[in-house]
């Protein structure tokens, strides 16, 4: 959470003469990253959050690629399947809390716009607050007590990803609350987390996946800079992500033992294996 390090840091990398940097661009921190490795001559992979200008455009030819979320859509799963789970009250509303992620973030703002997709199409559910967790724990336990102590009428909460839903969880049982029965909470990441919550009954949905991007990302770097160049058309890459509920608990565990598919870099990178297919791929239940 410091965005002066992560420049630091940035610089450091760059004195080193690296060959390539992949980094995720939190703080507005895109620019200064890609013109640090531009003047140095080197290629650049973003992760997770994106800026406002594209993969391999004039301004910035070293930056190769983006890989991450397709945040929006996951955004409207959520809010989606928190909708359909909650029953609406005596005057017919459903009221829900919002605890948002890092203000300013392509991650949070994309999340937070599925959210309004799935509002504008649910006019019986009602916003009672938002609230900005800042994508951790602490912070949105604390917020959210907050919020929840003035709006007592919350059934539902969207919380923007796994740390902030571990939190609301954590507020919800110091006020006396079960989440998954008095209160509905769904989040995102399928961190472990995250899984044993919906095993257990405390979180309704969670979807996932995306950190599989930093594999990505360095399979797709590797390539690069044994030239194989990446084509403009698969340059933005915006993953859609594997949901869960309780029913598909199962299922999970049963594909994905330990909650990572496997993974082999050498198959995946045409430097290794010229017929490769993509180094990106997206995660899928068997049945």
């Amino acid at each position: 959470n410091k965005p002066d390090q992560m420049v630091k840091s940035l610089e450091d990398l760059v004195a080193q003469h690296v060959d390539g940097i992949i980094f995720t661009p939190y703080w507005s921190t895109a620019a200064r990253g890609m013109t640090l490795a531009k003047e140095a001559n080197i290629p650049v992979i973003l992760t997770d959050s994106y800026p406002d200008f594209a993969p391999q455009s004039p301004r910035f030819p070293n930056y190769l690629a983006f890989i991450g979320p397709s945040d929006e859509d996951a955004g409207a799963q959520m809010a989606e399947a928190l909708f359909a789970a909650m029953k609406p009250d005596a005057s017919g509303k459903k009221v829900i809390g919002v605890v948002n992620g890092t203000a300013g973030t392509s991650v949070a703002i994309d999340r937070r716009k599925g959210l309004e997709r799935a509002l504008k199409a649910h006019p019986e559910v009602e916003v009672a607050g938002e609230v900005d967790g800042n994508f951790v724990r602490d912070t949105s336990q604390t917020v959210f007590e907050s919020l929840y102590e003035g709006k007592p009428a919350i059934k539902g909460v969207w919380a923007a990803n796994g740390g902030t839903a571990t939190g609301v969880m954590a507020a919800l049982k110091s006020a006396g609350k079960r989440p998954g029965k008095d209160v509905l909470v769904v989040a995102m990441d399928l961190n472990p987390e995250n899984v044993a919550a919906v095993k257990k009954g405390d979180l309704l949905f969670d979807i996932g996946g995306h950190w599989l991007q930093g594999g990505f990302a360095l399979v797709t770097m590797y390539d690069a800079l044994k030239g194989k160049p990446i084509p403009r058309a698969a340059a933005n890459v915006k993953l859609a992500l594997l949901p869960l509920t309780k029913a598909r608990v199962p299922q999970f565990e049963a594909d994905f033992p330990g909650g990572v598919p496997p993974y082999d870099f050498r198959k995946h990178s045409r430097a290794y294996t010229p017929d490769a297919k993509p180094a990106v791929f997206e995660m899928k239940y068997s049945k």
